[in-house]
C-alpha cells in the first residue's frame, strides 16, 4: 500500500500523490515485490512497472480523469461563488438587499454543483482505494475537497436570512 512517501516528512501534508509520483513509487514496489533492481532507466516505462506489480494502466487513467473532473468542478463553484459574493456584497446581505430570483436560480446551480462534487468524490474514493490506504485517501480529500464543501457551507448560512426577510426599510434618498 503506498502511503506516506509523497511527503517531505510525516508532518506535512500529502504532496501530489497521483501521476506525478507513480515512477518512483512503482519502481519502489516492483523492488519489494520482485528484489530485482531494474537495469534500465526506472522512470522510463510505468506500463512495465505497473504489470509487474499486477496493476494496470487504465487504472492511472481514471485517477487522472477523476482528479481532472474534480478540478473541473471546484473551478466552476469557485467561479459561481466568486459571483454570489461579487453581486452581493456584505453591505447587501446584512441588509438582504439581494434579488431573490438571481439568488434562487444561483443557489439552485451551486446544489447541482455539489451533487456532481460528491459524486466525483465517491468516484475518487473508489478509484485510488485501488492504490492507497483509506486514511490517505480521507487526508487528500481534507486537504482538497473540504474546503470547498465548506465554502458552500458558508455561502448557504450567509444567504439564507435573505429568503425569511418579507419586508425592506425605507431607504434614505440622499
Amino acid at each position: 500500500i503506498l502511503t506516506g512517501w509523497s511527503r517531505f516528512d510525516h508532518f506535512m501534508p500529502l504532496c501530489d500523490i497521483l501521476p506525478t509520483a507513480y515512477p518512483s513509487l512503482l519502481y519502489s514496489l516492483h523492488i519489494l515485490n520482485t528484489d530485482q533492481f531494474l537495469a534500465n532507466d526506472p522512470f522510463y516505462d510505468c506500463e512495465t512497472l505497473l504489470k509487474s506489480i499486477g496493476k494496470y494502466h487504465h487504472l492511472c487513467m481514471s485517477i487522472f480523469s477523476n482528479i481532472s473532473s474534480l478540478s473541473m468542478v471546484v473551478s466552476k463553484i469557485q467561479n459561481l461563488l466568486k459571483l454570489l459574493y461579487d453581486t452581493s456584497p456584505e453591505y447587501n446581505r446584512n441588509r438582504s438587499f439581494v434579488r431573490r430570483y438571481e439568488l434562487d436560480s444561483q443557489l439552485t446551480e451551486l446544489k447541482d454543483f455539489e451533487k456532481e462534487l460528491l459524486s466525483t468524490k465517491e468516484q475518487l474514493n473508489h478509484t485510488l482505494s485501488d492504490l492507497y490506504s483509506q486514511d490517505v485517501i480521507d487526508e487528500w480529500l481534507d486537504l482538497y475537497v473540504t474546503p470547498i464543501q465548506n465554502q458552500m457551507y458558508t455561502v448557504y448560512i450567509d444567504f439564507s436570512p435573505v429568503f425569511n426577510t418579507t419586508s425592506w426599510g425605507r431607504r434614505p434618498l440622499i
